[in-house]
């Protein structure tokens, strides 16, 4: 057996994790920002600080080197349309989560931590976090179209 089939399973059991993962953050936030129950919102704060760098980070970084891995194993250019796509949503992605979506859950938490914490304000930083996960899985559903059709192939 050859090393390919492994770094397409670690590949595709990143991407699942990533995808699949956020998208039960999505569910879950959204029913934290309905109940309006500020400590259910700091619930699903603090369980951002702990869900995304023990599980979303390192399938974010399985995802990225099994990625590259399998271009360079199949010997194929990195000029190939599908290929530059799928960086491209990658880098757009992982953009997205360092920047917005960190910024984001820490203001939820600071907010939903607060002795008097305002309600809409704690609904409001849910919604942000909500907007943001929400363009994210966006994109990498565009990333799993490419990998499926990888178009200019």
């Amino acid at each position: 057996m050859t090393l390919e089939p492994w770094l397409h399973f670690a590949h595709i059991t990143g991407a699942v994790i990533w995808v699949g993962g956020g998208l039960m953050l999505t569910v879950i936030g959204g029913r934290a920002r309905r109940s309006g129950d500020v400590v259910l919102i700091r619930e699903f704060a603090r369980t951002l600080s702990y869900v995304g760098p023990r599980v979303l980070a390192p399938a974010v970084v399985v995802v990225l080197v099994s990625g590259i891995w399998l271009v360079v194993q199949q010997s194929r250019d990195f000029s190939q349309l599908w290929i530059l796509l799928a960086l491209g949503a990658f880098a757009a992605a992982f953009v997205i989560g360092a920047v917005y979506l960190s910024r984001s859950a820490i203001l939820m938490e600071r907010v939903a931590a607060e002795a008097t914490a305002n309600t809409q304000a704690a609904r409001d930083a849910v919604g942000r976090w909500m907007l943001g996960y929400s363009v994210v899985l966006a994109i990498l559903l565009f990333a799993l179209w490419d990998m499926i059709f990888k178009p200019g192939l």
